[in-house]
């Protein structure tokens, strides 16, 4: 976002400006037995990556009080697997989601910066605290700064746009990503086995966790009322250099995010109208059998596009 807010909406309902491909990212499982061999090679061949690690205390790193499996781009047929495992081990539990969304589509009328902009700073992760603060770490953008809590929030989001894209292979994709980092989250997203991830509806997650609020315009007034005031009150100050101070210190604080504009002006805030600004496919991105993949694997490896077979090597016989 530019250093002075310019070109504010007129209007809180302005046209859609992208649509989004939704597919599952990262699914984190746990247990308190080690999870059977068989399985993770099962699951390793059905994913983009997977990978077992214990949980260990944190005061006494020897003492192992469980076993967490982390799952990315997994196929059906991997949910498939962890839901009959589920059956097997009474222990299993399912307490991490991650689901990601992509910009395959800009409608006309928006350029990729301003549909960008858009994602990153107008929208609102739903029951929030407001006393939370926003994280801009190097491309990447979080709804809550994890480090600064005293404990783990239940829910993130988490936006970037330097990196290729799972689904198109696109570089540089508009990416955004909605994570549930507790079981008490991913219960209340309706998913409270393997085999709910297919029922998920991504337009209905989207909206129960976010929403999104253009106040660009009522931060404007709210900057130009300060700088007339305080001209005011300094009247031997330049009001240029006023002015300066004034957005400075916005931008220090973070209100070009509508998550920060919320905690320092909550009323201006709730006043505002959702804006319904992008369209979401009905159905999730995943893997698909339709190309070429190893033998034994029922579903591609991960959501990027297959790439070229490579060349017979042709050797030379004795």
């Amino acid at each position: 976002m530019s250093e002075t807010i310019s070109h504010p909406y007129q209007s809180n309902k302005p046209p859609k400006i992208a649509l989004l491909a939704p597919y599952p990212d990262s699914f984190d499982f746990s247990s308190t037995q080690r999870f059977h061999p068989a399985l993770i090679r099962a699951v390793q061949a059905n994913v983009g990556s997977a990978f077992p690690k214990p949980i260990k205390d944190r005061n006494n790193p020897e003492v192992i009080w469980g076993y967490r499996l982390v799952v990315n781009q997994p196929s059906r047929f991997c949910i498939d697997l962890l839901q009959l495992y589920s059956k097997i081990d009474p222990k299993f539990s399912f307490y991490r989601c991650h689901v990601a969304f992509d910009v395959i589509q800009i409608y006309e009328g928006w350029t990729y910066e301003e549909v960008a902009d858009a994602l990153k700073n107008l929208f609102h992760l739903r029951y929030r605290r407001l006393d939370d603060d926003v994280l801009e770490y190097e491309d990447s953008t979080y709804s809550i700064y994890v480090k600064m809590r005293k404990s783990r929030p239940y829910r993130n989001t988490c936006f970037y746009n330097g990196k290729p894209s799972k689904i198109t292979g696109e570089e540089n994709a508009i990416h955004l990503e909605i994570r549930l980092e507790r079981k008490r989250a991913v219960q209340a997203a309706g998913v409270n086995e393997p085999i709910d991830i297919l029922g998920i509806k991504p337009a209905e997650i989207f909206s129960q966790f976010l929403i999104a609020k253009d106040h660009r315009h009522v931060l404007e007034e709210i900057t130009k009322t300060g700088i007339r005031l305080t001209c005011g009150d300094y009247p031997d100050e330049d009001p240029a250099h006023i002015e300066r101070r004034i957005r400075a210190i916005n931008r220090r604080l973070g209100l070009h995010h509508v998550s920060m504009f919320a905690g320092y002006h909550k009323h201006s805030f709730n006043r505002l109208d959702r804006w319904d600004c992008v369209d979401i496919e009905g159905d999730w991105n995943w893997a698909t059998p339709d190309a070429p993949c190893v033998q034994d694997v029922r579903e591609l490896r991960s959501l990027l596009p297959p790439q070229a077979p490579k060349p017979k090597i042709q050797r030379e016989r004795l």
